[in-house]
């Protein structure tokens, strides 16, 4: 069996069309616990029996989960059992044969549910281990990735849980919400609910709320600063520059960012001086839902030379290199790089 997307877990569990085995993981960890959290409900009611119902969180061994699995079902249909978080990439040869042996042991009484809901895993990193684990599962019962939602997508979700709460958002501002906090469902809901507190039932949350009362995350406040940058805006660069040392940001992360910035608006300019499509840019370079910075670039760095760009990513590298190599005042050669970058946005640097 194919691994199978949220949609279609729902689907099945709600059809009671239940397998021995399920792999439950992926990014969006609030989704992974919500959807694990249904399956047991549907499978063991609201409240499960002590007896048929075992959940292995922490401090347990493999010997522990082998002898809950085979428990038969006593007050209940199934025997449930629970694993979360198991860290396969930590488990030795001798560990992943018995966790193997587990699975192909799991009787037909029993819902063993493997899920991840808060430990990190790169898509691309999972492992051998979990890559046996998965494939297992994807053959002899259900695998269910849950990654990020697109952006539209988790606007709509903003919209949609503000609208329970009988508060409107507008989709501009949902997208707002977004750009600062990230796409970390938790994140994102924990200060929507801090925003509906502050507007009250039928009230209306605006970009001016967001603005008076949402953190920014870091790399937002690292990309407004680049805007401030290439506008030759130096007040505002450098109040910026305060918030995130004062928010404890390192100087190799906030020149990183600045790179990639950098790298964007050099490749919009190249593109179209060649007169290549913003499309085929985009596609040739990777950058799928990211598409639409090359086209704000474009706009944004009009009034700098091509000349000046590649002037501006040599100064960048250079600083970059000192940072690695030499004992350096990282916030004194953050605050001389972006004085650099502004003569150069403002065609004070190097013709």
């Amino acid at each position: 069996m194919a691994e199978i997307s949220r949609k279609e877990l729902k689907q099945r569990i709600n059809k009671k069309e239940y397998d021995r085995i399920y792999l439950i993981y992926g990014e969006e960890k609030m989704y992974v616990k919500a959807d694990t959290d249904y399956l047991v409900t549907k499978l063991m009611g609201k409240q499960p029996p002590d007896f048929n119902y075992h959940t292995f969180s922490k401090d347990y061994t493999l010997d522990e989960i082998a002898v809950a699995v085979q428990v038969a079902p006593f007050v209940s249909e199934y025997n449930c059992v629970k694993v979360s978080d198991l860290d396969f990439n930590s488990l030795n040869k001798d560990d992943m044969e018995q966790f193997t042996a587990i699975m192909k042991n799991v009787p037909d009484t029993t819902v063993l549910i493997i899920t991840m809901p808060t430990l990190l895993q790169e898509p691309k990193k999972l492992g051998a281990n979990f890559t046996k684990v998965l494939n297992y599962c994807k053959k002899n019962g259900t695998a269910c990735a849950i990654n990020r939602e697109t952006d539209i997508s988790l606007a709509r979700q903003i919209v949609k849980w503000a609208d329970s709460r009988s508060i409107k958002i507008e989709q501009a501002d949902a997208y707002k919400l977004q750009e600062y906090v990230g796409d970390d469902l938790y994140a994102i809901k924990n200060e929507l609910d801090k925003l509906c507190n502050y507007v009250g039932d039928g009230g209306l949350i605006t970009g001016e709320h967001i603005e008076l009362l949402v953190s920014k995350r870091l790399e937002a406040n690292i990309f407004h600063l680049t805007d401030a940058i290439v506008a030759g805006n130096s007040a505002k660069a450098f109040q910026i520059l305060d918030t995130l040392f004062y928010n404890r940001a390192e100087p190799n992360e906030i020149i990183n960012i600045i790179g990639m910035a950098y790298v964007d608006f050099y490749r919009a300019r190249v593109g179209a001086e060649c007169a290549v499509p913003m499309k085929q840019i985009a596609e040739e370079f990777g950058y799928g839902k990211r598409a639409f910075v090359l086209k704000n670039a474009v706009a944004k760095v009009r009034r700098i030379s091509t000349d000046n760009l590649r002037e501006s990513l040599r100064e960048i590298v250079d600083a970059t290199s000192k940072l690695r190599s030499v004992s350096v005042n990282g916030r004194v050669l953050v605050e001389m790089l972006t004085a650099k970058l502004i003569l150069l946005a403002t065609d004070g640097g190097k013709p």
